[in-house]
């Protein structure tokens, strides 16, 4: 299989609800995969790998994930682990919902904007941590035992509380999503698009300035404002993020996968793309090949 063209997985909601609420032991051949669904994962026990769009980490008890959709993904378990301690079984729980689950424009209504925003937000990934993830530990746990009707509401519940929660992160950085659906405004929509285009190039930040008929000083603080990150860290993510697609490929040696990612100094690739992903990218390209 290759990486970069993950299987497309037919989710099956029951025909009695309007979304999945099951446990799941993941399974020894998770197929790296993507599906239309959002997937809320809490791991309730489970040693192994989370493989999130670029995003490669290890398995944490009691973690929560949001996974946005059509956002490749596979969970793979510590073979070493299980081979040895064969009475163990990882343990979560899984939710996965259509983006219009309850009805198109069910979350364009004020009191659930906040809620379509986690959803666009997720596309990226998103882990929860801190008190946020027990609230909903227990709430997940309550939904397992409950009916039908209650269990809507709790799942409501849920996305309203995650998308109130500040203790969170996301797993890919903002150049793994390049989908318009996520800009809000065309001038900063005319950034993005200009820099997914022009990436593998010199990017000089007064040509950008210039797109938005601003000063380089005052386009950056602007930037800052909206992103929360400066250019050239938006840039960098851009450009590590194309290089993990490489890497996962397979097709080219380490400098190649630099240069044809924009980076003309294979040490500050090296540099850059271990600060970004925690791993250097040939620990990730040998990672990413392991489930082929």
């Amino acid at each position: 299989m290759n990486p970069k063209k993950p299987h497309l997985l037919k989710v099956i909601t029951p025909v009695d609800s309007s979304f999945i609420l099951k446990g799941d032991p993941i399974p020894w051949d998770n197929p790296w995969h993507y599906h239309p669904e959002l997937e809320l994962i809490l791991c309730i026990k489970g040693k192994g790998t989370n493989f999130v769009g670029n995003d490669i980490r290890s398995m944490e008890e009691g973690e929560i994930l949001l996974l946005g959709t059509n956002l490749p993904h596979t969970r793979q378990r510590d073979r070493i682990f299980y081979k040895s301690h064969p009475e163990e079984t990882p343990e979560s729980i899984v939710v996965q919902f259509d983006e219009d689950f309850l009805g198109k424009g069910f979350f364009e209504t004020p009191e659930f904007l906040h809620v379509k925003e986690l959803k666009d937000r997720a596309a990226r990934g998103i882990k929860f941590t801190g008190k946020t993830t027990a609230k909903v530990h227990e709430k997940l746990a309550e939904m397992i035992r409950s009916d039908k009707t209650q269990r809507l509401i709790g799942l409501l519940g849920i996305l309203d509380l995650l998308a109130r929660s500040e203790e969170c992160e996301y797993l890919n950085g903002t150049g793994y999503v390049s989908d318009a659906h996520l800009k809000n405004s065309q001038k900063i929509n005319r950034v993005y698009e200009y820099t997914i285009t022009n990436f593998r190039k010199s990017v000089e930040l007064v040509e950008i300035a210039s797109l938005t008929n601003l000063s380089v000083s005052a386009f950056c603080r602007y930037f800052k404002t909206r992103t929360r990150k400066t250019y050239v860290q938006y840039l960098t993510e851009v450009r590590i993020g194309y290089a993990c697609r490489l890497l996962g490929e397979g097709q080219f040696d380490i400098g190649q996968v630099a240069y044809e990612s924009g980076f003309n100094n294979l040490s500050n690739f090296n540099k850059q793309f271990k600060k970004l992903m925690q791993t250097t990218p040939r620990e990730y390209g040998n990672r990413m090949r392991e489930f082929e």
